[in-house]
């Protein structure tokens, strides 16, 4: 099996309902910057899985995930930014685009100045690839008809069909593209023995989580350089 089938974290109930938007960083931003993801992003308190944190699952803390680091970086740099953050497995499992009305309507509210779509993993891609491709599509549109600047990034776990197929989208679109995939086979880049449950061991550890922030922190800094 290839890592992104051998993956068995549950895609249901990574978050409570009420939770899967969640925000910080400054009041008065001058970055608006929106995160949409899933387990790598946030996971939620998962005691059956020996998880305990409420970050970006398999960080050995909140400020080592790559939404934090990535956040980190950018306010180093002096600009104040406001982040809108949410899990989206419920959406990528179901594939139900009346969620984004509902559960995650928050995110398009928040108009960021920026959208980073880091998801696909819980999508059942070897049997659902041309339909998730779809709603794929869909929901980078919308963030970009929300005034966004659209980043997209491959899989964690590399699927070679969707990730060929995130990066030619992101070309015809106009969109800026993040590769990921060659990091989930690399050992060092995942939690391995950090974990006693072997789909967490499997996600971004703390090297992991800092080579997508600083991979991100380029695309980030190329949008915002990019006349409006």
């Amino acid at each position: 099996m290839s890592d992104l089938t051998k993956n068995d974290v549950p895609a249901q109930g990574q978050l409570k309902a009420e939770e899967s938007v969640t925000y910080f960083g400054a009041e008065a931003a001058n970055v608006k910057l929106a995160i949409v993801g899933n387990s790598i992003t946030r996971h939620g308190r998962a005691e059956a899985l020996g998880w305990y944190g409420d970050y970006g699952m398999a960080a050995s803390c909140a400020e080592n995930d790559y939404v934090h680091r990535l956040a980190s970086k950018l306010e180093a740099d002096g600009r104040r930014v406001r982040l809108c953050v949410a899990n989206l497995a419920e959406w990528e499992r179901t594939r139900d685009m009346a969620l984004l009305d509902t559960l995650y309507r928050e995110v398009f509210a928040f108009r960021a100045d920026i959208a980073i779509v880091r998801l696909g993993e819980n999508a059942g891609l070897t049997e659902n690839l041309e339909r998730f491709k779809g709603c794929y599509s869909l929901l980078a549109a919308r963030l970009n008809a929300c005034g966004a600047k659209v980043i997209l990034t491959d899989l964690f776990w590399a699927y070679a069909p969707f990730d060929a197929f995130v990066k030619e989208f992101a070309a015809r679109q106009g969109y800026s593209f993040v590769q990921l995939h060659d990091l989930g086979s690399r050992s060092e880049m995942k939690a391995l023995g950090k974990f006693p449950h072997a789909g967490v061991c499997m996600h971004p550890g703390d090297r992991g989580m800092a080579e997508i922030a600083d991979r991100l922190y380029g695309a980030v800094n190329a949008c915002l350089l990019q006349k409006p």
